[in-house]
């Protein structure tokens, strides 16, 4: 008797294990199938679609593989900035800090106007994937934003050294930095000498007088470090590398239909034919305007689109999600850059 309830007990945990085992698979891949489909929804840009089904996977699985990361990035694209910093903190939280994660919660506090964590974040990403050009430049934008140009020309200059072309007009533009020329700031530390003003060594309490002499010359502009030395740069007149778009915002006006009309311009793309047009409806009836940021590659192909908040006066979720995905369809004709 005792042989045959053992018996019988093995069978139970045997088949429990294969039932269990067999309802894995089956989540799997039903989560895989969910997945697919939101990935393919998110390369599209077709963010907006692809929330609820990242919804699906992330409820069953918060761990399954970029799920909540991409439903963060998807937010973000659509300006729900609050929601892409939760989706990145609960990343981290599950998954532990990856570059990506650091990234997209720099971005979103940045977005918020909320710039001390969104450097701490973006750094962090920085520190965990050097090599990523991209997350210079982000960093470098916030710098731009809050005028400290000498620590955003560094990283500009960084991006552009990593072959990064959005750095490399950023930094010939804002920072007289070309791809054959740099221009390095120059650290002056303070003075701790104790000689007399007659060798014209200064002491730590004296200051230079007002003298025309003494004036710092046009081409030059000084801040000061977060750790008390003096910090010089010398601004060089810009090297122009013909390879490089131009700062030319010649707009380029296309008329859709009676409601709807585009505006193309920056870097000379105002100037640039477009070879295809996408056709787009619109059946919202507010009125306003949403801005996107483009990238076009030298074949005429828009590699890149993202919400520009600051200069539109619609946020609404569906429209900035057409106005990406109308914007990844343009096609200009092949140039030079």
């Amino acid at each position: 008797m005792k042989r045959s309830i053992l018996y019988c007990l093995l069978l139970l945990v045997i088949t429990i294990s294969k039932e269990n085992t067999l309802n894995a698979q089956n989540l799997d891949e039903e989560l895989g199938f969910i997945y697919v489909k939101a990935e393919y929804l998110f390369s599209t840009g077709r963010f907006e679609d692809a929330v609820p089904l990242y919804n699906q996977v992330i409820v069953k699985e918060p761990r399954y593989k970029d799920a909540l990361l991409h439903r963060g990035e998807c937010k973000f694209a659509l300006a729900a900035y609050k929601g892409a910093k939760a989706d990145a903190l609960q990343s981290i939280e599950v998954k532990g800090i990856t570059a990506d994660a650091a990234a997209l919660l720099g971005r979103s506090f940045g977005q918020m106007r909320d710039f001390d964590p969104a450097l701490s974040s973006l750094s962090a990403a920085i520190g965990l994937n050097p090599e990523n050009d991209t997350y210079l430049v982000w960093r470098a934008a916030l710098y731009e934003q809050q005028g400290s140009l000498l620590k955003a020309c560094h990283d500009y200059e960084a991006a552009m050294r990593l072959g990064n072309d959005e750095a490399m007009v950023k930094a010939r533009n804002l920072c007289g930095i070309s791809g054959n020329t740099q221009t390095h700031p120059t650290h002056v530390p303070p003075s701790t000498s104790n000689t007399s003003t007659d060798d014209g060594q200064l002491k730590d309490d004296e200051v230079l007088s007002a003298s025309n002499e003494d004036q710092p010359s046009k081409t030059s502009t000084t801040e000061v470090g977060s750790f008390g030395d003096t910090i010089v740069v010398t601004q060089v007149p810009p090297v122009i590398d013909p390879n490089l778009p131009k700062d030319d915002n010649f707009i380029n006006k296309i008329k859709i239909d009676d409601d709807v009309s585009i505006d193309i311009f920056g870097q000379e793309l105002g100037r640039r034919q477009i070879e295809e047009v996408p056709s787009i409806l619109i059946l919202s009836e507010e009125n306003g305007k949403v801005a996107v940021h483009i990238c076009v590659n030298k074949n005429g192909d828009v590699t890149k689109a993202e919400f520009d908040p600051s200069n539109s006066t619609i946020a609404k979720k569906s429209l900035v999600s057409l106005a990406i995905r109308k914007a990844k369809e343009f096609v200009f004709k092949s140039g030079k850059y």
